[in-house]
C-alpha cells in the first residue's frame, strides 16, 4: 500500500525512523543524567521512574528531585513544579494546531500535551509542515513515544548502573538534550527558527541573571516572538510587490 493510500501508518513509521539516532541518544543520555541526580538526592527507583513517566520535562524533574531532596511538602513542590511547567504552555499552544485533526477540543489532546518536550516539539514544527495533515499526528505519537520509553530506559540506566560513574559526568549528560534541539533549531530552513535561536541565546540568559525562573519564561517568549516577526518583516521586504 502506498504511503498516500495510508498517510497514517506512513507517519507513524515515519516518525519511529526520525526518532531513533541523535533524539533518542539525547534524550536517553539526558535522563540518564537525571537518574544519576535522582539517586544521589536520595529517592528510590520506583518513585524516579514515575516521575519520569509523569512529568516528562527536564527542567521540572530537576526542581522536583530538589524540593523532594529538600523535604518540602506536597503542596508547595505541586505548586512549584505547575510554575516551572507553565513556561511549557506557549510551546504546546504552538504544536497543537500542527498535530490536530479537527478544530475544537479533544481530551485526546491531553495525552498529546503530556508527551510534548522540546525535542518532539522542535521535530513536529519543522517536520511537520512537510507533512500530509493526516499524517502528522501519528507521526508526532510515534516521536514522542519513542523518546519516553526510552528515556524511562535512560532513567533507570542511570539509577542503578552508574553507581561507580563520577558524578559529574553523569549530570553531565544533562546538557545533551538542549544541545539537539539548539542544532536542529540552527539547521532549520525557517529563518524564524534561526532568528529566535540567536536571539534567545543573548538574549534569556540576561533575563535569567534578573529572576532564573520568570526569567526564562519571559526571554523565551519575548525573543522567540521577537525572531519570529523579525523573519515575517525580513519575507515582505524580500518577496517581489505585484
Amino acid at each position: 500500500m502506498s504511503k498516500a493510500a495510508n498517510p497514517r501508518r506512513h507517519g507513524f513509521i515515519l516518525g519511529l525512523k526520525d526518532s531513533f539516532g541523535i533524539p533518542v541518544v539525547g534524550i536517553t543520555s539526558a535522563l540518564v543524567g537525571y537518574g544519576v541526580m535522582a539517586r544521589e538526592a536520595g529517592l528510590d527507583a520506583t518513585l524516579t521512574l514515575i516521575s519520569v513517566l509523569t512529568i516528562w520535562a527536564m527542567p521540572v524533574l530537576m526542581g522536583f528531585v530538589e524540593l523532594v531532596a529538600a523535604g518540602s511538602s506536597p503542596l508547595l513542590v505541586l505548586i512549584t513544579l505547575l510554575a516551572i511547567g507553565f513556561r511549557n504552555l506557549p510551546m504546546a499552544v504552538s504544536a497543537m494546531p500542527m498535530i490536530r485533526e479537527k478544530p475544537g477540543f479533544r481530551w485526546s489532546q491531553i495525552l498529546f500535551a503530556q508527551l510534548l518536550s522540546p525535542t518532539s516539539w522542535v521535530q513536529i514544527i519543522i517536520v511537520g509542515r512537510r507533512l500530509e495533515p493526516a499524517s502528522r499526528m501519528p507521526y508526532y505519537m510515534a516521536f514522542s513515544l519513542a523518546l519516553l520509553v526510552f528515556g524511562i530506559l535512560g532513567a533507570w540506566i542511570g539509577f542503578a548502573l552508574t553507581k561507580n560513574l563520577p558524578t559529574a559526568i553523569g549530570l553531565s549528560l544533562l546538557l545533551l538534550t538542549p544541545m539537539f534541539v539548539s542544532l536542529t533549531m540552527a539547521t532549520s530552513p525557517k529563518l524564524s527558527s534561526k532568528l529566535a535561536l540567536v536571539l534567545g541565546g543573548v538574549g534569556v540568559p540576561l533575563c535569567m541573571l534578573w529572576d532564573n525562573e520568570l526569567g526564562l519564561i519571559f526571554g523565551g517568549f519575548v525573543f522567540g516572538t521577537a525572531g519570529f516577526f523579525l523573519a515575517r518583516a525580513a519575507e515582505r521586504r524580500g518577496s517581489p510587490r505585484t
